[in-house]
């Protein structure tokens, strides 16, 4: 698991240490700095897989994210001309347990891969040794905030279903239940709702907390390379409904499907990397994603989500209240601007899922609400 990471002259950060949990929460108005989080573990990844990193470069502009050139990633008010970014890693019964890795890479404002900066420090130099498999190497997932969304089809891709891709934007995601959904969970996952253990019918399961009465329907076209999904629904009494387009459903469901898909079938001492799992979601729904993002956190898959819902933190609060999680497995952090640079605070929560902090900004839009609400007419 990474424990921490640190970003130097990076984007909006010119210095910055940000502890991570098994399940971390990037909170914040817009433009404040929590997607640069995730752009870092994008850069660090989509770098390794293309060997830039074991070269000693970071590719900018690759398939998992680009941000352009050299002249996009300097921190504004930079002291120097390097950019770094690093991280501590925890692992049970190993040599790089607690050990930390950093690297510097040269600015140069026209590049599109930044050159590392040779160091004697040793934390600098365990390049060949975590490149081999660093925490971001194995099982991963990244959902983008923006997905698919309905379509009448979908691809299918055999390289993206052996890899287990499930597509920056969700795009493989019928393709992955089509293969993977009879695989089952292991046994005691407290991923597993009701139903059977099997992924298919956990992610059935999970619709039907953010949609009672929904269900999926796959129907693959081999010949074209394509598969087509729908919904039907069905209420207790009632006579369950057709079939239905996904683009006649809206939305939430098939915004919803590659995040309960990435939660589910992420393998223990993987790593989740979602932005707005709430998206288009009602508070019923966002609560119960966040649960569902809690208890993989419990089953050991490291989840890191960027978010903007307050019902989405709940649910991870409820987790920590019921004894899914303990407190110390969740971060919340809250990230602010101070003049030029952005800032992070952290509240602390408890075992009963309380905070001990509320800064300003940080969810308190309700409470300001309803003061406005309740204060007396002007006359």
């Amino acid at each position: 698991m990474i424990t921490s990471l640190r970003l130097e002259n990076f984007k909006g950060f010119r210095e910055i240490d940000l502890r991570l949990a098994p399940i971390t929460l990037l909170t914040g108005v817009n433009g404040m700095g929590k997607s640069s989080v995730i752009q870092a573990f994008l850069l660090l990844r989509q770098s390794f897989a293309s060997g830039d990193l074991s070269a000693g470069r970071l590719l900018i502009g690759g398939e998992l994210v680009d941000l352009g050139t050299g002249v996009d990633l300097l921190f504004e008010d930079a002291n120097s001309d390097s950019i770094a970014i690093g991280f501590t890693v925890k692992r049970p019964s190993s040599f790089l347990s607690g050990r930390s890795w950093l690297k510097r890479f040269t600015y140069d404002r026209t590049a599109e891969t930044l050159l590392a900066v040779d160091s004697e420090n040793k934390s600098d130099n365990l390049t060949g040794e975590l490149v081999g498999q660093p925490p971001f190497a194995g099982r991963f997932a990244y959902v983008h905030a923006e997905r698919v969304g309905p379509r009448k089809t979908l691809p299918l891709s055999d390289a993206r279903v052996l890899a287990f891709d499930l597509g920056t934007k969700g795009e493989y995601v019928l393709h992955i239940l089509l293969e993977h959904g009879s695989e089952a969970l292991p046994d005691n996952d407290p991923r597993v709702s009701s139903g059977g253990p099997k992924l298919i019918d956990q992610v059935g399961a999970w619709l039907q907390e953010v949609s009672p009465g929904s269900h999926l329907a796959i129907d693959p076209v081999r010949s074209a390379d394509l598969a087509i999904g729908g919904f039907s629904f069905d209420r207790e009494g009632d006579i369950p409904s057709r079939v239905f387009r996904a683009t006649n459903v809206g939305f939430g469901l098939s915004y919803v499907l590659p995040v309960i898909v990435a939660l589910l079938s992420t393998k223990p001492g993987g790593l989740v990397l979602i932005e707005n799992p709430e998206a288009h979601l009602h508070p019923k729904g966002q609560t119960r994603m966040g649960q569902l993002a809690a208890r993989a956190a419990a089953a050991g898959v490291q989840v890191i989500a960027e978010t903007h819902s307050d019902h989405f933190m709940n649910g991870v609060r409820i987790e920590v209240r019921g004894g899914a999680i303990k407190p110390t497995d969740a971060a919340f952090h809250y990230f602010h601007r101070e003049k030029s640079e952005i800032v992070v605070t952290t509240p602390t929560i408890d075992s009963d899922g309380r905070l001990s902090s509320w800064p300003e900004g940080f969810f308190d839009q309700h409470d300001e609400n309803l003061v406005s609400l309740l204060a007396p007419r002007e006359k």
